[in-house]
């Protein structure tokens, strides 16, 4: 995960309906603010287990793929809980018009929300955490072009989300259901070693990426996302069983991922590390 510590963007020097605060991405740790946050917070987590506690003792989990409206000034905690870091990113935000925005958006506080793609979210965050970076004339204005994107196509999920949740298949959709499932992953076989973009491919078949993870997920009991890493993990314990010579970075390089990323990701799933494992298929 690329870490973007908070950057404050400047504050605007005419009344705006709506502007950015502050912006980030981190591997949070412990934070607690018995008086709430001066402006609006959306949180969200890109990967490990959190724990959010609220004034008066309300609390629930925060895990991958969700998101959450903090409110202004509303006392609380939040903490991670699992052994892999817990990846958030927040985009803290204020304006005149902001609660009459966040109802227009239908963003309740502190409910949480699936996101079919973090990847574009965290897009939007480095994006924001650039401009408020180079602080140069109008960013304020470009920070509230993107933070209003952001809040539309969010709505437009869960929209998107509620209609299919209310309208069943009928026999023949789910049959051509099926067979864009079946595209999809095939082409995740070919191209898993790749940058992919899953909300480009599931354009390209003419859905958006929340009703064809949905589908898949139907189809093969996880999303694209998690079809994507079984792919690339099958194929690192293939190298690591029949290459002795080829090194842990290189296999990380050959099924697209980052070193680090890619170890992490190994162990949480073999419960060995690459060298570990490695090594016991040799003595074996």
């Amino acid at each position: 995960m690329l870490i973007r510590i908070i950057r404050l963007f400047r504050p605007p020097v005419v009344p705006m309906p709506l502007y950015v605060h502050t912006v980030g991405c981190n591997k949070q740790n412990l934070m607690t603010r018995p008086e709430g946050f001066s402006t609006h917070q959306l949180l969200f987590v890109r990967g490990g287990q959190g724990h959010v506690r609220l004034a008066g003792g309300e609390a629930f989990s925060f895990g991958p793929m969700q998101y959450m409206l903090l409110p202004a000034d509303i006392p609380h905690e939040y903490f991670p809980v699992s052994d892999e870091p817990w990846e958030v990113g927040y985009i803290s935000f204020s304006g005149t018009k902001v609660r009459s925005l966040l109802e227009h958006f239908g963003l309740e506080s502190c409910e949480l929300h699936s996101m079919m793609d973090a990847d574009s979210v965290w897009s939007v965050l480095e994006e924001l955490w650039k401009i408020a970076d180079n602080n140069e004339d109008g960013s304020e204005w470009e920070g509230a072009r993107l933070l209003y994107n952001l809040l539309l196509e969010l709505n437009r999920e869960r929209l998107t989300q509620e209609q299919m949740d209310q309208q069943p298949a009928s026999p023949s959709t789910e049959d051509l259901s099926r067979d864009v499932v079946l595209q999809a992953a095939n082409y995740l076989n070919e191209h898993y070693n790749e940058n992919i973009s899953l909300s480009n491919v599931a354009s390209s078949l003419g859905y958006t990426h929340q009703y064809l993870n949905k589908l898949f997920h139907k189809t093969y009991g996880m999303s694209m996302l998690q079809y994507v890493q079984k792919l690339r993990l099958q194929k690192a314990i293939h190298l690591l069983s029949s290459n002795e010579m080829i090194t842990i970075k290189d296999i990380a390089g050959y099924v697209g991922m980052e070193t680090n990323y890619f170890i992490r990701t190994f162990r949480k799933a073999t419960g060995l590390t690459p060298d570990q494992y490695r090594k016991s298929t040799i003595q074996t």
